[in-house]
């Protein structure tokens, strides 16, 4: 519990190094475009605080779950060993889809009713509430199978790869780690975008936005929909602009490898 302790603050330590030195520069698009009177240097760091409140959670736990499981599955086995690791990353990715997922649900219904079902008076904590009256815990899990496929594919080749090639990654310097891990991580992003582009749909579909009723009775249903009446390559537009998450994923990752690195070290020459 203790290593879970230290992998999860770890993890937190990277991504706020992280998405703290992203946020002007995915800021910067927007601020270009403003007015002269408009431009200063407060704009880069608009929602600095909100961005990194959202990345945290995800980057920390699935890198404390994915060492966490590493340690207590498979320790022994070292047959499959590549297979091994994309499964650790793609359970490390549900795992963290569980813990996060209902708060996520929480906001999003809330904003929702706010926005387009003019609900000014409700918070998320009667949100909350109504959800848990009407549906029970598993109310809060609705819509999480079109998550769950997305999170697996990333996570996993995400964790997978860079577990795989390990060893070519450590006898990098620094700059040819982050490039490297960028790479796979970049990847990752690409691979798994079309399940991503999906459930955004489904997301959509299911808060009813258009007031209509919802069109997609699950993931298959909704993906079969969809190609019969787009390309399949409608599924990766739009996937080139995940480069820059994809950066900010690959330095926290190399971040949280290095520092954790430097935890063990400072342990065995205590010990």
């Amino acid at each position: 519990m203790s290593d879970f302790i230290i992998d999860l603050f770890i993890a937190t330590t990277s991504s706020l190094i992280s998405s703290g030195f992203f946020t002007p520069i995915e800021n910067c698009p927007t601020t270009i475009f403003q007015n002269n009177e408009q431009k200063n240097l407060s704009h880069l760091f608009r929602g600095i605080f909100t961005n990194t409140v959202k990345y945290i959670p995800h980057q920390a736990l699935a890198f404390a779950f994915k060492d966490a499981y590493s340690q207590v599955l498979f320790t022994k086995a070292n047959y499959y060993q590549n297979l091994k690791n994309l499964f650790l990353g793609s359970l490390a990715g549900v795992s963290t889809m569980l813990v996060i997922y209902p708060y996520e649900f929480v906001i999003q219904r809330t904003k929702y009713l706010q926005k387009i079902a003019k609900r000014f008076d409700i918070s998320w904590r009667d949100c909350t509430f109504q959800i848990f009256k009407n549906d029970g815990i598993f109310g809060f899990y609705k819509g999480l199978s079109s998550c769950i496929s997305q999170i697996m594919i990333f996570r996993g080749l995400q964790f997978g790869m860079y577990d795989n090639t390990k060893e070519i990654i450590q006898a990098l310097p620094f700059i040819g780690q982050l490039f490297w891990v960028q790479v796979l991580t970049f990847v990752s992003h690409i691979i798994s975008f079309p399940f991503f582009k999906i459930m955004m749909i489904m997301k959509a579909d299911s808060l009813n936005f258009n007031h209509k009723p919802v069109r997609y009775k699950n993931f298959i249903h909704c993906s079969n929909q969809i190609l019969k009446t787009q390309k399949f390559v409608y599924l990766f537009q739009g996937s080139s602009q995940r480069f820059l998450l994809a950066t900010k994923d690959a330095v926290t990752l190399i971040l949280y490898y290095n520092i954790q690195q430097y935890f063990k070290r400072e342990q065995s020459l205590k010990n």
